[in-house]
């Protein structure tokens, strides 16, 4: 049973990541009106992501439109069994779905 808030949309945006001054490349797989779904792929200084961290996803679902949506990162787990990849769960904090023509 599914204990979200919101329904999510599965979108696979490619996408970047900016925390502590650091940009990482990554991939959103869905998103809802408050949190997103993301994979990136796995570095030593992505390591350093932890629940309660905030960070900044940026995007561009239309072309020429870009995103910027202040997250806090919920969970983060290295994807087993090679560690290649990072998952992420993020709760969109501002959420400004209004300034896109993607989610009207």
């Amino acid at each position: 049973m599914e204990n979200r808030r919101d329904k999510r949309i599965a979108v696979g945006f490619k996408a970047e990541i900016i925390y502590s001054g650091k940009s990482f490349q990554c991939i959103i797989e869905n998103l809802s009106s408050v949190g997103a779904y993301i994979i990136t792929a796995s570095t030593s200084s992505e390591s350093e992501l932890k629940p309660d961290d905030m960070l900044e996803l940026r995007f561009e679902p239309n072309p020429g439109e870009i995103v910027n949506l202040h997250c806090r990162i919920i969970w983060s787990k290295l994807t087993l069994p090679h560690r290649l990849t990072s998952r992420l769960g993020l709760e969109i904090l501002n959420p400004s779905w209004e300034q896109s023509n993607f989610f009207v």
